[in-house]
């Protein structure tokens, strides 16, 4: 049934895979890439894995919950086809929707996009019944429960280990002391949501839970010792061997030019002037080269402000803390591929279960080949234009550096694990600002860019409208357009 419809999804969802991996997976590393923790091209062969292990192992739950339980289906049992065609037009809707923002440099939700894409189609083929609203308003309630969470594990998290830990008489002392801890912690509860009810294609939803605490209890203990006995050692003489000047190069921070850079800067700009020796273009060429260079530096100028009423970490605790940060990072990339894959496949899942069956089903699974499909495009998503958005978030909302890093993406992580075993589809995008924000205000209100805060929530407000309109538009052209002309009479 409709085979050009299924062809067309497959290219329609990588491409919606492809710009949450652009926008939303470089959320999820913007804190590592921005404290340094990790390059871009390191984060990206992260991503590699871990995106893609957590879209293959747990993304079929969030994706049943996206395809399934958003639209009444039965409304569409007599008309199949209709069904197919309005999830088409909700993946292309939420793609053209995630290029755009991400071009702008918005971090928009990937959950927001494809709910919206869906309800506007829903709504053009039969109107409010089409929808499942009690589900809706679930969704809807996490979209504003789910920043809260984030925001007050990364706070609560902070200020404990700040005051125990940072403002100690020997914090690096007590940092080394707590890194098996947080091993362990990290460790057991990805564990832990990776085996109980997991992928139902490895049989990893019938293990007991007392079996999974138990699996998920060794394999953080195991990690902690490691971290303990072997890890640990060889951090400290890195840390060692970096304050002592060895490889201070790392010191220099990627968010600052030098001052070579500032003084050729300065010199352009006394110096600029109309050059008669040159046409006009070249001129007006120069002259838009400068401006852009003088933005850059009034941006990186708020940025180091912004950045200057932030708590100075301990050094060498601080530079502890990346290898952590490196832990959650993998984390944080699972927990995105187990969550927002569903958003960019769950329409082709739904399209194929009718070209399979002719017919609506009920008890069909996502096959791992679209989940597969989905966390290739995310991780070519972030490896092609997430550096667009990683700014925004790991350098332009407040201070990040590794202590902090870590615990703002273990604080988003638990929030989307959690959501993502409960079957609730929210935004990764809301998590991990949540985490940011909520890290940042331990140090106060000024800490914060709350003007930039108020444009991503902006951003956020117009994202479900504006695909509901465009799925809702392309749908009806499609689905409503007459087909054949006969003796001057549209059939």
């Amino acid at each position: 049934m409709f085979t050009w419809i299924f062809v067309t999804g497959i290219i329609f969802s990588f491409y919606n895979a492809w710009g949450g991996g652009a926008n939303d997976c470089a959320n999820s590393f913007a804190t590592a890439v921005g404290s340094k923790s990790l390059t871009l091209k390191q984060a990206i062969i992260v991503a590699s894995v871990f995106e893609f292990t957590g879209a293959v192992l747990m993304g079929s739950h969030v994706t049943n919950t996206v395809r399934k339980n958003i639209v009444s289906q039965e409304l569409f049992a007599d008309n199949p086809g209709a069904l197919m065609l309005g999830m088409l037009c909700a993946d292309l809707s939420s793609a053209i929707w995630l290029t755009t923002a991400t071009y702008l440099k918005w971090p928009v939700s990937t959950t927001h996009s494809i709910i919206g894409a869906i309800l506007g189609f829903s709504l053009a083929y039969r109107g409010s019944e089409a929808i499942v609203w009690d589900k809706i308003g679930l969704i809807v309630a996490s979209w504003v429960v789910s920043p809260i969470l984030a925001g007050s594990f990364s706070y609560g998290s902070f200020l404990i280990i700040k005051k125990y830990v940072f403002e100690s008489p020997n914090p690096f002392d007590n940092t080394m002391k707590i890194f098996p801890v947080l091993t362990f912690i990290t460790f057991f509860i990805n564990s832990l949501f990776i085996i109980y009810k997991g992928s139902p294609q490895l049989d990893l939803d019938d293990i007991p839970i007392w079996k999974c605490i138990l699996i998920s209890f060794g394999i953080g203990t195991g990690t902690s010792l490691i971290s303990w006995y072997y890890y640990l050692p060889y951090a400290k003489r890195r840390v060692e061997l970096f304050f002592n000047g060895e490889t201070n190069i790392e010191m220099t921070d990627l968010n600052h030019r030098t001052s070579s850079y500032i003084d050729a800067l300065e010199t352009d700009t006394e110096q600029f002037k109309y050059n008669n020796d040159i046409s006009i273009d070249e001129n007006i060429k120069t002259s838009t080269n400068l401006v852009r260079r003088l933005k850059n530096r009034k941006e990186l100028e708020e940025v180091d402000n912004l950045h200057e009423n932030a708590y100075n970490v301990d050094p060498k605790s601080d530079k502890l803390c990346t290898w952590l940060q490196i832990f959650t990072s993998c984390f944080s990339s699972f927990a995105h591929g187990s969550n927002d894959v569903a958003n960019a496949v769950a329409p082709l899942a739904t399209i194929f279960a009718i070209y399979e069956n002719n017919a609506l089903s009920d008890t069909t699974n996502v096959p791992i080949w679209i989940l597969a499909l989905g966390g290739i495009g995310i991780v070519f998503g972030l490896a092609t234009w997430g550096y667009k958005i990683i700014n925004r978030i790991g350098r332009d909302l407040t201070k990040i550096s590794p202590s902090r890093g870590f615990i703002i993406e273990l604080s988003a992580a638990i929030t989307i694990i959690i959501a993502s075993r409960a079957k609730i589809p929210v935004s990764t995008t809301h998590c991990q600002v949540g985490s940011v924000v909520g890290c940042g205000l331990t140090a106060g209100k000024k800490n914060i860019k709350w003007k930039l805060l108020r444009g991503i929530f902006f951003s956020w407000f117009i994202t479900l409208p504006i695909t509901g309109f465009l799925s809702a538009g392309l749908f009806s052209y499609a689905y409503y357009s007459p087909s054949v002309v006969t003796n001057q009479t549209i059939v």
